[in-house]
């Protein structure tokens, strides 16, 4: 299994590798801890993510819950292709920004 990896790039998070069930556990919990390091204003960059299943995505709409909890933004940006059939099913495309472009 490739390694997944969360990192803080200024007021970015990048996520790398699988957001799976197997990896979602760890991520998540670097994730609440990293996320109450940005600034108001943040992004999660989701460039280099190579996997994505439904616990993934509930990983990723916790950070945002965790975002607008804190008084802040998460902006999800580089969304993958196969992340928009999940969105979409879940009813998720406002949250993610993916509704007016994809």
């Amino acid at each position: 299994m490739t390694e997944a990896t969360l990192v803080v790039d200024g007021s970015t998070l990048r996520l790398s590798g699988p957001a799976t069930l197997q990896t979602a556990g760890p991520l998540a919990a670097r994730g609440r801890a990293l996320l109450t390091g940005l600034p108001a204003e943040a992004t999660l960059d989701l460039s280099k993510v190579t996997r994505v299943d439904s616990a993934g995505v509930a990983m990723l709409v916790e950070f945002w819950r965790q975002r607008e909890h804190q008084g802040g933004r998460l902006e999800f940006v580089s969304i993958p292709a196969e992340l928009r059939p999940l969105l979409q099913l879940y009813g998720l495309e406002t949250v993610f920004g993916t509704d007016a472009s994809g």
